[in-house]
């Protein structure tokens, strides 16, 4: 099926699509957005010090790197023979069949689901401790949420160019900040021990529990894959998607390694865990107070409220086009296929979306979660166990795919890439599982629903393929 303008309906025996002109820059930008940098360096850095290898972790996000690079390989391989947006589905679908893709749709609108609730419980508690740092009154985290949810509706609801524009300023300001600090840490020779060497001391890598710390590098880069989600809207498809893709994956992968390094050397090897430990939510501003003043632990503050609503308006988005592309297959209720006749946006996924997710935040504040260690808890560890589950299956149907028909493509992109690559991320996956308490907020309960929704979600593809 080629790519073709959007309409508001389909004509019969066609697939609605959605139209735009984007371009790699545009789709980088807010891939890289979705992976909120400064909130990663806030939140899953900071804990992967602390519950991690300490300074050994620059080295987990190296080797995830290289595991999502490989991965990247195979699935950018496979792109120009998948016309269709809707990125894990439609890789899954011609790979492993019909009921594969069905399955896997739902898994990842699971997934990312779970993902972009938490971003609001983020925004909602990082919105108030700003407010109350400048002296403002305390209030509700989920009000903040609201507004932040309505927000990005207003957005999303429209035109996604509007949205990179807004992602672009978001994201340069963020990234700015961070590596300004980054800069003038080396620039000073480190802190009080110089230099961080923990990357280069297996001593250190294998210290603590490294396996933990590849756990959070592994959540660092969830989202860097859905460049093919924009398909439909890019200026040249294949060439866009792939290109984006692999600029995503290594930038945000060089960015988290220099960053932690730095971090690191900023407050010292033998010092970092039990500072991080200490002060998980206060270490990178206290780190960024130390070497670039008030004024600069400031920014860091504001810019991490910016960085986790810029991370939300990029999975609304990702989540709103999901959503028109399985509604377009009929997997989802049909209506939901329409795309705005002025903006060429899934309006109407748009809102599903946001109903949906200020539907479950609203369940959470009625029986009372705390939004911290329960939901936001919760949602990630789901959504981040999910996320792997997404990439394995996507490397087996690359791997599938091109052993039914090479197209002659390069074995070493067919077979020996995607095939490393799910290697990589199986032990991930394990790694998670054995971990999955941590990830569940130590609830064993928590952990076993965990497991069976995923699988449920899965289920239903089998189950919706037969219908």
């Amino acid at each position: 099926m080629d790519i073709t303008t959007s309409a508001n309906t389909a004509e019969p025996g066609t697939t609605p699509r959605l139209s735009g002109k984007l371009g790699v820059g545009s789709i980088s930008l807010m891939i890289i957005a979705g992976a909120a940098p400064l909130c990663v360096v806030g939140g899953p850095m900071v804990l992967g010090l602390a519950l991690g290898n300490g300074a050994g972790l620059p080295i987990g996000y190296v080797a995830t790197l290289v595991v999502l690079l490989l991965f990247v390989i195979g699935f950018t391989t496979m792109t120009p023979f998948v016309r269709s947006a809707g990125a894990f589905y439609s890789y899954v679908h011609a790979g492993l069949g019909r009921a594969a893709g069905i399955g896997t749709g739902y898994l990842a609108m699971l997934s990312y689901t779970c993902i972009f609730i938490g971003l609001f419980i983020l925004f909602g508690t990082g919105v108030d401790a700003l407010v109350k740092s400048y002296g403002g009154p305390a209030s509700p985290w989920w009000l903040w949420a609201g507004v932040g949810l309505a927000l990005t509706l207003f957005l999303g609801y429209r035109d996604v160019e509007l949205s990179g524009k807004v992602l672009g300023v978001l994201l340069v300001a963020e990234v700015s900040i961070v590596l300004a600090l980054d800069f003038w840490i080396v620039a000073r020779g480190g802190g009080p021990e110089g230099l961080s060497g923990g990357i280069f001391s297996l001593k250190t890598i294998f210290t603590g529990a490294p396996g933990v710390g590849l756990i959070f590098a592994v959540l660092s880069f969830i989202g860097i894959e859905a460049a093919a989600v924009f398909r439909d809207e890019a200026r040249d498809p294949a060439r866009t998607v792939r290109r984006a893709t692999v600029i995503s994956v290594v930038v945000v992968g060089l960015f988290y390694t220099f960053t932690s390094w730095a971090v690191i050397s900023g407050v010292g090897d033998s010092r970092v865990v039990q500072a991080a430990a200490a002060d998980p939510e206060g270490l990178f501003s206290a780190v960024a107070l130390q070497y670039l003043g008030r004024v600069g632990a400031d920014l860091t503050v504001a810019m991490f409220v910016t960085s986790t609503f810029a991370a939300a308006l990029t999975w609304h988005n990702i989540l709103a086009r999901y959503t028109f592309s399985l509604a377009s297959r009929g997997l989802l209720p049909t209506p939901l296929s329409a795309s705005h006749p002025k903006h060429g946006s899934p309006h109407r996924g748009a809102v599903a979306v946001a109903v949906v997710t200020g539907a479950v935040l609203a369940g959470g504040i009625v029986i009372g979660l705390d939004p911290m260690s329960e939901i936001y808890t919760w949602t990630s560890g789901l959504g981040s166990i999910g996320y792997v589950v997404l990439l394995i299956l996507t490397c087996s149907s690359v791997l599938a795919f091109f052993r039914r028909e090479p197209h002659g493509a390069p074995v070493t992109r067919t077979l020996i890439a995607p095939l490393l690559g799910m290697v990589g991320l199986v032990a991930i996956l394990a790694i998670m599982l054995l971990n999955l308490d941590l990830l569940a907020g130590n609830s064993r309960v928590v952990s076993v629903v965990i497991i069976v929704s995923l699988i449920a979600a899965f289920a239903l593809g089998p189950v919706v393929g037969k219908l």
